[in-house]
């Protein structure tokens, strides 16, 4: 593995631009460890610093996976179709958080007006009724609250059946978890906020089982308007 020293202002961008290559060319695959920070920082020329910033770029970009006591790792999820598309917009952090907001409104109300559609019954939502009645055991429980929200939307996507979708879901969850304003806990915490969440949640459901596609996408925008206006 080929790595030049880095005399850039912007250091971390020029490290996380050339792990890209060497991932696009296929020098670097999937699983593949990356040497430790000290080594990378030699070859490099550059601070530890540098490279631990590079690092945690591309841990939130998915690029690698950071494995306590086990080092850096290629993701195994596959970046490589459009780490060119992607990458840039991250790096530039202008109105980022913005356009991934607005990109996941697109993709929540999309899916949910197409499994309304689909009109299937009781049975098929069994998985988010089981969410569903789970957060409302939770109550005021933050850290609970949080994991059965971030469940319920992925089971949105996931009775979808389009794995495309999940992944663009996953991926832009990911990276607005890792940013500093958009703080799932930090909402939930807000007086009430948990129940108000949760019977938006509940309407969602509702018109699902109602398969009223309007009502649907209408109940997802309210409560995804509110989880923002938290923030």
């Amino acid at each position: 593995m080929e790595l030049k020293t880095v005399q850039t202002q912007k250091i971390y961008k020029n490290i996380v631009e050339q792990i890209v290559n060497l991932i696009h060319d296929g020098s670097l695959k999937k699983g593949d460890k990356l040497p430790p920070e000290r080594t990378l920082a030699e070859m490099l020329n550059v601070s530890r610093t540098s490279v631990r910033e590079a690092l945690k770029v591309m841990e939130i970009m998915g690029i690698i996976e950071i494995r306590p006591g086990e080092g850096s790792m290629v993701s195994d999820f596959n970046v490589e179709p459009f780490l060119s598309m992607v990458w840039p917009v991250i790096l530039a952090g202008k109105d980022t958080e913005k356009d991934l907001l607005e990109f996941r409104k697109i993709l929540e109300e999309g899916s949910i007006r197409h499994l309304a559609l689909k009109g299937e019954d009781a049975e098929f939502y069994r998985e988010l009724k089981d969410i569903l009645d789970d957060m409302e055991k939770a109550g005021g429980n933050c850290k609970e609250s949080v994991r059965l929200d971030i469940l319920f939307h992925r089971k949105i996507f996931e009775l979808t059946g389009n794995r495309l979708l999940m992944v663009a879901q996953n991926l832009v969850e990911y990276i607005l978890e890792k940013t500093v304003s958009y703080n799932r806990s930090e909402a939930v915490k807000e007086k009430d906020s948990s129940l108000i969440i949760y019977r938006q949640h509940l309407k969602i459901y509702e018109a699902l089982l109602e398969a009223d596609s309007i009502k649907a996408v209408n109940s997802m925008s309210e409560h995804l308007d509110y989880v923002e206006s938290l923030n």
